[in-house]
């Protein structure tokens, strides 16, 4: 029999340390299952019905596990390809040994979680008999997936890791032994691809925070991009939003980030005078991703970008409306500050992003309010023409800040009906993958804050002001 470990898909040597930090909005009280160990006994406490929705295997390499891309998959426990349920195993004394049988059903089932940079990973199959390890104090965000449509009787079988699979005695819902198993019945209603891809759209119009009165689309977790694109053989700026199912480009006018209390930061001791006094709180986005803070970046990777233009692009930070200072900083490879942006001096400002680029670095607000930041990026074209699109990027910096006071657009890519003018990249349907980003805080964050601080000081940096100083910032090709 195939065994694998998890710890809840994050590195060995972060996971060491105890730092993982499962998803804000992952279920808890609709978990897939949660063990807890009492002496020797072993208990499962789970839900006895599973409903699905119907998705796509979308084209990736690390789904292929489930069938071809395009293929019909229903998965269980989540309605919008973001709020995943849990395997928690934070009562259980020992570690936990897991395996997926069925009893009955038309197809094959699987269990996947996420690794690394957000990989699907199988844990668990109905087609073979690989087993699991939930490491004894964690939690786990799974997917659970079935290939027919149909009725199905599924068991998880856990025990003490190092018990034998045999010994597990069917105790039902709730009840204890040194091993168990509990069953679920889980249902696939039979639907079409563009059913599914209905239910994505539907889902993905909902996705990444409320939305404002002012029908802007408001997000305040997960993974965004802005950065200029072709649209219909025009140059402008656009956002990218990754925070639902499928990546979605989306007028800046119609976007507001949201940067919550939970944002602030305080200013530590070294070279970081120009965000103010050490100790005094700042608000910050910062470089690595925090969950329930949303992680803003910029890239040059549109294929129109990549086929359109043949250099760098200049990125403009032309005004900031706002009632503080902002800034975009970059943590270099020792922990200093590489500022590329800095509104307390005269503006514009300007920052050259090689081709085909993305990169993240440390956004701050001095203080809570409502900004917008014109911003202008222009590039040559092959033909040798000169190109320029400006627009604003909304925030509501603080709880207290008023989105709908963000909010200058018309909503016309975040009116909530799941139909309006957001250009999706079109690589699958619903299926979840990794909307918000489970990436670890802490030690493990400032690790990961090393390797991308290396990449950015080998990186082409480049930064003027309207006197013509010397070059103080960088771009990440990532």
């Amino acid at each position: 029999m195939r065994h694998r470990r998890t710890t809840a898909f994050a590195g060995a040597a972060v996971l060491a340390a105890g730092l993982y930090a499962a998803p804000a909005n992952a279920q808890a009280a609709e978990g897939l299952a949660e063990f807890a160990t009492s002496g020797s006994r072993l208990s499962i406490d789970a839900p006895a019905e599973l409903a699905t929705v119907p998705s796509i295997v979308p084209e990736r390499e690390d789904f292929a596990f489930l069938g071809d891309a395009g293929d019909l998959v229903w998965v269980a426990g989540t309605v919008d390809g973001q709020t995943f349920p849990m395997l928690d195993a934070r009562e259980a004394d020992a570690d936990v040994a897991v395996s997926l049988v069925k009893a009955e059903g038309p197809g094959e089932a699987w269990l996947y979680t996420f690794e690394g940079a957000g990989f699907a990973a199988p844990l668990a199959s109905t087609a073979d008999s690989v087993t699991f390890t939930l490491t004894a104090g964690t939690s786990t965000p799974v997917v659970l997936a079935v290939d027919e449509p149909g009725q199905y009787t599924l068991e998880l079988v856990a025990q003490q890791d190092g018990e034998r699979q045999n010994s597990a005695a069917p105790t039902g819902h709730g009840q204890a032994a040194t091993a168990a198993r509990t069953t679920y019945s889980v249902t696939a209603e039979e639907a079409t691809v563009a059913e599914a891809r209905s239910i994505a759209n539907d889902g993905d119009a909902n996705t990444g925070g409320a939305q404002a009165d002012a029908a802007c689309t408001v997000i305040g977790d997960g993974h965004i991009d802005i950065g200029p694109r072709f649209v219909d053989g025009t140059w402008t700026a656009q956002l990218r939003d990754d925070t639902g199912s499928e990546s979605v480009w989306r007028e800046l006018e119609d976007v507001v980030l949201q940067v919550p209390d939970a944002a602030l930061f305080p200013i530590p001791e070294g070279d970081f005078g120009f965000l103010g006094e050490p100790g005094q709180d700042i608000y910050m986005l910062p470089q690595v991703q925090a969950s329930g803070i949303v992680w803003p970046g910029w890239n040059t990777q549109d294929r129109s970008v990549i086929d359109g233009v043949p250099g760098a692009v200049d990125w403009n930070l032309t005004e900031v409306d706002g009632p503080g200072d902002f800034t975009i900083f970059l943590t270099g490879t020792f922990g200093g500050a590489d500022i590329l942006f800095n509104s307390a001096e005269a503006l514009p400002q300007t920052v050259s992003i090689p081709r085909n680029t993305h990169a993240h670095g440390n956004w701050t607000f001095s203080e809570p309010g409502v900004y917008r930041l014109t911003v202008e990026f222009t590039a040559t074209t092959g033909e040798g023409e000169t190109v320029t699109g400006t627009k604003d990027l909304q925030l509501a910096v603080g709880d207290a800040a008023d989105t709908n006071a963000a909010c200058s657009g018309d909503g016309g890519s975040g009116d909530g009906s799941g139909s309006g003018s957001g250009d999706k990249d079109d690589d699958g349907g619903f299926l979840p993958t990794t909307g918000t980003g489970w990436l670890l805080w802490g030690l493990g964050a400032a690790a990961i804050a090393v390797v991308i601080g290396i990449v950015i000081m080998v990186a082409t940096r480049k930064r003027r002001n309207t006197s013509g100083t010397a070059p103080a910032g960088a771009t990440d090709a990532s």
